[in-house]
């Protein structure tokens, strides 16, 4: 009865919430010098800005309707719903201020915007509940309650741009979004200076919200050169007798889940050149009025500033109309972005990035916006020779970068259309001096690169002397050497079934390729020589380095093969993994398809709430003798081979034994970089129709790690049968 009798009268029950939390923060407020907030409880202050914008909007609702009634019976008043709204709105003004005051008392320095907001939230909180106990009495059509209105709203608009102040920095309003085409950095490359034009950018973006005159957290002020120098309750941003250059660097490289990771989880992230920027930016001594033109062009702040800025452009007037900037910025990806050329200038620049993510269909994409792209950059890219007839279809290109692409030039004829093309690079591709004299039919051609190919020194001797085109072929001498590129393994799918060769192969004629399968790096002197495609016959980890005389060897390249002998027909996958790391879900595992070792390639299977656990099923029974499990290793990035792994076989789901148990070695310290591991079982068992794997996270990662004691992650892409 008494429930039924709380329930029927909810009104009262939520006030009397309201009631409490009000006092219960008054007394917190009184005694706040005394105040230790168990850490538990500051998640519950985080919820602030998800909870405050509620009451913030009920409340202004409530206000502009008594400041528009106009008398009693009005049409426009309705009693029974203003009560209500009034109401929640005064229950959720407690909600948002009780935890607002919890988020003060996190490790940050209280400044004058901080206690107004707070003090001024904590008033919308009394205030409201004074306003709901006074209703019957502030009639919404007498003047005291329009004049209360009135006060209430503006204490509301206040206290939110305080808020807003607090969160995104004083000139939030004033500033142009981070996506903005407008101007920010609209300053030609030759008068750009690293720190105003180029790293100051990155700040304001992406840590200006936290670290500002009014939110100065650890301390820590960024909004000038003084006070960025300065540091904050740790000490200084950078320092370069450090391997990691400092606390700036190494909190950006912290896991996204560890609470000191810079920005915080949530905000927008850095991206990978801007970590690179700031990094190398810190390696150069920090300087705040050094200009890009001080770094030599191989320099990656000078190629990031040729990306931001333009580059250094010639200052040419282009006579076509811009993009339409929807299709820039829909046509923009994580692996290719569009930039403008030059600045207020309609031409643009598109750089591509992520091999292993790059598709021919990449090109296509941007015909729409052929008109206005004057510049492409592929580099290292797996562009082939029938992407040059898409290519070609981009009649105002003036720059084209194929640098180490897998061009053979048979097709380099097809460029004869792009009648404005200046500038061609095409180092480090398997290119030969046949294909090249089909570049002299490109009227408007002036620059060739041709670094680290094939050609011989009599062939590069006869091409600088052209005298219509310029041949950059690099520098050679008797006394200096340089690295050969490494090897290319052609073999793209590394699940493979039978029997399979894996082919190399290297652009430079004369080179020699040398390989191993057991690991080890290959050296100039002992290991294999590759002289045709190498047979595999079980899992195999190909490693091959090319070495020439006259050339230091060149670093490794290498490709995991994992052998099935066995396919798997259907698969149940009986737990779901996280919705962040879903992929195909049971088809990721069967798919034959190995994933790129990337957290955030989109094909891994990821759990840590629950085990790993799925049937996997054949259509006939088959004779295995083992599986083997592909998964991910990001020690970082929490993700830890399984605590233990069980394999079961039987006839069907219902009569499976228990094959093997395995419990993987944990590793015992911090291993940088994401890389597979395989995991084999081996088992004597009749023939099968059906197996289930079991994977178990690490309940807790170890002390020696940032993140420990908090779960470990298992990632899964795909199961083979032997």
């Amino acid at each position: 009865m008494t429930v039924r009798r709380y329930l029927q009268n909810w009104k009262g029950v939520i006030y009397n919430l309201a009631f409490f939390l009000n006092g219960l923060l008054i007394f917190l407020l009184f005694f706040e010098k005394s105040v230790a907030i168990p850490a538990w409880m500051f998640p519950i202050g985080r919820l602030h800005p998800a909870v405050l914008h509620f009451p913030l909007v009920v409340l202004l609702l409530y206000a502009f309707w008594t400041m528009i009634v106009e008398k009693e019976g009005s049409a426009r008043w309705n009693v029974e719903l203003a009560d209500t709204l009034l109401l929640l709105g005064t229950f959720t003004a407690s909600v948002a201020a009780f935890s607002g005051f919890l988020l003060s008392k996190e490790d940050s320095d209280v400044s004058q915007t901080l206690q107004w907001h707070k003090w001024l939230g904590v008033s919308i909180s009394i205030g409201s509940i004074a306003w709901y106990g006074a209703s019957k009495y502030l009639l919404p059509w007498r003047m005291p309650a329009k004049l209360f209105a009135g006060a209430f709203l503006g204490l509301l608009l206040v206290t939110g741009h305080l808020g807003g102040n607090l969160t995104h920095g004083e000139d939030f309003l004033a500033l142009s979004p981070p996506n903005s085409t407008e101007a920010v950095n609209q300053v030609s490359i030759e008068q750009a200076e690293i720190y105003e034009n180029l790293v100051k950018p990155v700040l304001q973006q992406k840590c200006y919200a936290c670290h500002n005159a009014d939110k100065s957290k650890g301390g820590l002020q960024m909004h000038t050169k003084e006070l960025l120098a300065k540091g904050g309750k740790n000490g200084m941003l950078w320092d370069t007798t450090k391997p990691d250059l400092g606390l700036l660097i190494n909190r950006v490289h912290l896991p996204l889940e560890d609470k000191k990771h810079m920005p915080p989880k949530g905000k927008v992230q850095l991206t990978d050149e801007e970590v690179v920027l700031l990094a190398e930016w810190i390696r150069l001594g920090s300087d705040f009025k050094e200009k890009v033109t001080a770094l030599p062009p191989q320099n990656p702040v000078y190629r990031y500033a040729e990306n931001v800025l333009g580059g250094n452009r010639t200052g040419e007037v282009y006579d076509f109309a811009a993009a339409d900037p929807a299709n820039v910025k829909a046509l923009n990806t994580n692996y290719r972005t569009i930039r403008q050329y030059a600045p207020a200038s309609p031409a643009l620049f598109v750089n591509f990035y992520n091999r292993s993510a790059f598709k021919s269909s990449d090109i296509s994409d941007l015909l729409p916006i052929k008109d206005q792209i004057v510049a492409m950059d592929f580099s290292k890219m797996p562009v082939k020779d029938e992407d040059l007839k898409v290519i070609a279809k981009f009649p105002e290109l003036r720059k084209l970068i194929l640098n180490f692409t897998e061009l053979r030039g048979s097709t380099l004829g097809e460029l004869r259309s792009l009648s404005k093309l200046r500038v061609l690079a095409l180092s480090g591709t398997g290119i030969n001096n046949a294909s090249i004299k089909t570049l002299n039919s490109i009227a408007s051609l002036e620059k060739v690169y041709l670094w680290s190919t094939g050609l011989t020194t009599e062939e590069q001797t006869a091409l600088r002397a052209d005298k219509k085109i310029r041949f950059e072929t690099g520098f050679r001498s008797d006394t200096v050497r340089i690295a050969l590129n490494p090897p290319t393994i052609e073999n793209e799918q590394q699940i493979v079934m039978g029997d399979t060769r894996v082919r190399l192969k290297h652009q430079i004629p004369g080179t020699q390729i040398r390989y191993t399968l057991d690991g080890t790096v290959p050296d100039s002197t002992r290991s294999p020589i590759y002289n045709e495609p190498i047979l595999l016959t079980n899992n195999a980890l190909v490693i091959a380095r090319a070495f020439k005389s006259g050339w230091y060897g060149s670093s490794s390249t290498q490709k995991n093969f994992i052998k099935a002998n066995y396919k798997i027909d259907s698969v149940n996958l009986v737990s779901l993994p996280d919705p962040k790391y879903k992929a195909k879900a049971g088809t990721t595992l069967i798919d034959g398809i190995k994933s790129a070792a990337e957290t955030g390639s989109g094909n891994w299977l990821g759990y840590r709430d629950a085990d790993f656990e799925s049937y996997f099923y054949f259509s006939k029974p088959v004779a295995a003798k083992g599986v083997t499990v592909s998964m991910l290793q990001n020690i970082a990035g929490f993700i830890f081979p399984p605590a233990r792994i069980e394999v079961w076989g039987g006839a069907d789901e219902h009569a499976l034994k228990l094959l093997k148990v395995i419990h993987p070695a944990l590793p015992a310290r911090m291993i940088d970089g994401t890389s597979d591991i395989l995991i084999n079982a081996s088992f004597e068992a009749p023939a099968l129709s059906c197996l289930k794997i079991v994977a178990k996270p690490i309940p807790k990662i170890p002390a020696w790690h940032p993140g420990k004691g908090a779960k470990g992650w298992v990632f899964v892409d795909e199961v083979i049968v032997n």
